[in-house]
């Protein structure tokens, strides 16, 4: 159970996609639970570049996949998770993405990060 008593800390990741590898864009922090209020993909290309959205699940060690072959729009954005959509992260757990075009899809996280020492 997070220790809301201690407070939390707002976090933003920027993550720019500079090859077609999987890339980890965001891990929660040992002794932390995030509560991700926004995981937003840009696509600074003119044309439609499709992504893969992973999350490595700490708990039972596995990735699974969230999106495959996703398309974003040229000159868009979309955002996956957000406050009316949010995802609850534990501490170890990874968010990963791959862009099928290298330099062209920039990956924003912001989340809401709890102490919790007992997790």
């Amino acid at each position: 159970m997070p220790i809301t008593a201690n407070g939390s800390k707002f976090t933003t990741e920027i993550v720019d996609l500079n090859s077609t590898n999987k890339t980890s864009v965001y891990t929660v922090p040992v002794n932390f639970s995030s509560h991700l209020e926004n995981l937003m993909i840009t696509n600074n290309h003119t044309g439609n570049i499709t992504i893969d959205l992973f999350l490595y699940h700490a708990d039972d060690a596995t990735e699974h996949t969230i999106l495959t072959a996703h398309a974003i729009s040229g000159g868009s954005y979309e955002s996956i998770f957000s406050v009316e959509r949010p995802l609850f992260l534990h501490a170890g757990d990874i968010l990963k993405v791959t862009a099928a075009t290298a330099d062209k899809i920039v990956v924003i996280v912001a989340c809401e990060e709890f102490y919790e020492p007992h997790r």
